[in-house]
């Protein structure tokens, strides 16, 4: 292990004692390019576990329960990341995939995609949401 001075410490009643920056720690999981395929295939075991499970012990994705508890917080005007929130519209109508695309999961979990879908478009607060996040995906001809 090689240490790096990047000072002096004077010491009144003794001597001068280095002061050593220890070098930095090395990431844990390297770049993707270098993983095995094993290494692979366990990666995206659990993505998509941490997609579709649920910790309730219940078939319903943990995943999906965030997006409608999202959605409720909206509905309710709660202060909510709106950045993310944006983004989590934006998965659900498949504007952006993610790291697993919405379909996906929905259809893994057994669980209709148009349920939360049909939720945005029949509140008129998060229909409006879903227009600006549109608009900002999508662009506009007018």
């Amino acid at each position: 292990m090689e240490t790096t001075t990047a000072g002096w410490q004077l010491d009144f009643f003794g001597e001068a004692a280095a002061i050593v920056v220890p070098p930095p720690k090395l990431d844990p999981l390297p770049d993707p390019s270098l993983w095995s395929e094993a290494v692979r295939e366990k990666m995206v075991d659990a993505l998509i576990s941490l997609a579709c499970d649920s910790r309730r012990g219940d078939s319903m994705p943990e995943s999906l329960i965030d997006c409608a508890e999202m959605l409720r917080a909206r509905m309710r005007n709660r202060p909510l990341d709106l950045e993310e929130y944006s983004m989590t519209l934006g998965w659900i109508f498949g504007y952006w995939n993610g790291a697993l695309p919405y379909s996906y999961v929905c259809g893994v979990s057994g669980v209709d995609p148009e349920t939360l879908q049909d939720v945005i478009l029949n509140h008129a607060r998060l229909r409006g949401d879903l227009d600006a996040v549109r608009r900002l995906c999508c662009g506009s001809l007018l």
